[in-house]
């Protein structure tokens, strides 16, 4: 091939590569949505597969409103999982673990604990795959608690067709 025709391929390429991204197509919607659907899933699953136990689903993945700067309002996925903390477990090394897991996946963490005499340990994250995701290891109960990241879609539609 040519550079002139090598160049016309790479024009037409990006050019459906636009216009496809660009579609009002209501497929484009439902990519979004299924995809930070499996986005807030991964890294969930990921989170509690680096502390390991028997991990349960509290909540969702739930399809929930979101605000966008500028833009009409959106949807997010939300999803809780929680696990009762064995005897034995150190919160403190639970804790790191998370938060090397998701500084890995390009998470923002920041680890907070109460004030309390026996204080109560987690880590929240932001950035990444998610807008936000928390991680609370306290003694009785740990949970992860993740939201993926605001889309173009409806909430009432996204329930409507068994998503939510």
């Amino acid at each position: 091939m040519s550079r002139r025709s090598n160049t016309c391929v790479a024009v037409l390429v990006a050019t459906a590569a636009v216009l496809s991204a660009c579609s009002a197509e209501p497929g484009g919607a439902r990519a979004d949505a299924s995809e930070a659907k499996r986005s807030i899933v991964d890294v969930v699953e990921h989170t509690t597969a680096s502390i390991g136990g028997d991990w349960s689903v509290y909540s969702g993945p739930a399809a929930e409103s979101c605000d966008r700067a500028g833009a009409a309002p959106g949807a997010r996925w939300s999803y809780i999982v929680e696990r009762t903390a064995p005897d034995g477990v150190d919160p403190a090394v639970d804790v790191e673990r998370v938060e090397q897991a998701w500084e890995e996946q390009g998470i923002a963490v920041e680890r907070f604990e109460s004030g309390a005499a026996d204080p109560l340990l987690g880590v929240r994250g932001s950035g990444g795959p998610v807008t936000s995701i928390e991680f609370n290891a306290f003694p009785q109960r740990y949970s992860v608690t993740g939201e993926s990241t605001c889309f173009d879609g409806s909430v009432d539609d996204l329930r409507g067709v068994g998503e939510g």
